[in-house]
């Protein structure tokens, strides 16, 4: 009867982590449904106007000029057409929001071969445009959006609305420049509970044009053994600081390890930074809590049995 009573309480307990193991199962698999289903909803909104490519870098010399094409596409079902005009653009914040203005003598280098664009529907048209750089520029970076915008009718609002979409241009004038990076900061989880985690970074920018920082974080076990690794890159504009957030690359298996960031910044030698992380997934909380649960009424009973 005594071992009855006990096997009784386990299957209790066993039962309850189970049940908590699928409504966790569960709940992460609608929540991902949910955010596939929200960004097919958004995709399906945006359809209309579309123009390509979205990012050029280009290197022109002072007192030179560069011919480049743009792509536009009439996704609807009804003709529409489609100015052309070019902005210069920077960013606001260290999470690169950007600000746009037409007020600005770069915007005067870029001329188009045709300003307006008529598309029937479903039908693409090529846009030629030419880059004339001065001979008296200064080397450095500049930043130009070409937009390409449209009339999309009245809202329900009663206010006319109008689509615009940009490919922006990434320029280098040539000449002596530089790309002065710095790491401002790293962040880098000291202990990871779940399958999902970020690390991330600040990166100064103190030259006078762009450059590509590339960057991999490379999860390593006490003994410098290889245990996953994850590579990526982002544009730092000059004269900024960037906040960049990547995923973490996770091991399989409960246990300490080394996570060994290399960050690229530009002409300056790369930063290579060591943080200690602590990895345990959630199947083996759920297994700790349940041999802690059982030690403890293993303990409750030995104690019973001695009164």
């Amino acid at each position: 009867m005594k071992m009855y009573n006990i096997l009784r309480q386990y299957s209790a307990i066993v039962g309850v982590l189970f049940f908590v193991v699928v409504l966790s199962v569960v709940c992460t698999y609608r929540w991902s449904t949910q955010t596939v289903a929200a960004q097919n909803n958004v995709q399906l909104k945006i359809k209309g106007l579309t123009l390509s490519p979205l990012r050029t870098e280009l290197d022109i010399a002072p007192g030179t000029s560069l011919d480049g094409v743009l792509t536009v596409t009439n996704s609807t079902k009804k003709p529409m057409t489609v100015s052309m005009n070019a902005e210069v653009f920077s960013v606001i914040n260290q999470q690169y929001d950007y600000a746009f203005t037409e007020e600005s003598n770069v915007v005067k280098w870029v001329t188009f071969n045709r300003p307006e664009v008529s598309l029937t529907a479903g039908k693409s048209e090529k846009v030629m445009y030419t880059i004339g750089v001065p001979l008296s520029a200064e080397p450095g970076g500049r930043y130009i959006s070409l937009f390409a915008s449209t009339d999309t009718g009245l809202s329900e609002g009663g206010v006319e609305s109008r689509q615009r979409i940009a490919s922006l241009l990434y320029i280098t004038v040539t000449g002596d420049v530089s790309r002065d990076g710095h790491l401002v900061s790293l962040t880098s989880p000291w202990a990871v509970f779940s399958d999902k985690s970020n690390w991330s970074v600040a990166l100064q920018n103190t030259g006078t044009t762009h450059f590509r920082s590339r960057y991999s974080a490379k999860v390593q076990d006490l003994f410098g053994g290889k245990v996953a690794n994850m590579t990526g890159d982002t544009l730092i504009l000059p004269g900024t600081v960037r906040a960049v957030s990547d995923k973490l690359p996770l091991p399989q298996w409960l246990g300490i390890y080394k996570v060994v960031y290399t960050i690229g910044l530009g002409d300056t030698p790369a930063a290579v930074k060591t943080r200690f992380m602590l990895f345990m997934p959630l199947w083996t909380i759920y297994v700790t809590i349940a041999a802690v649960i059982i030690l403890i009424l293993w303990l409750r009973r030995k104690r019973l049995n001695k009164h």
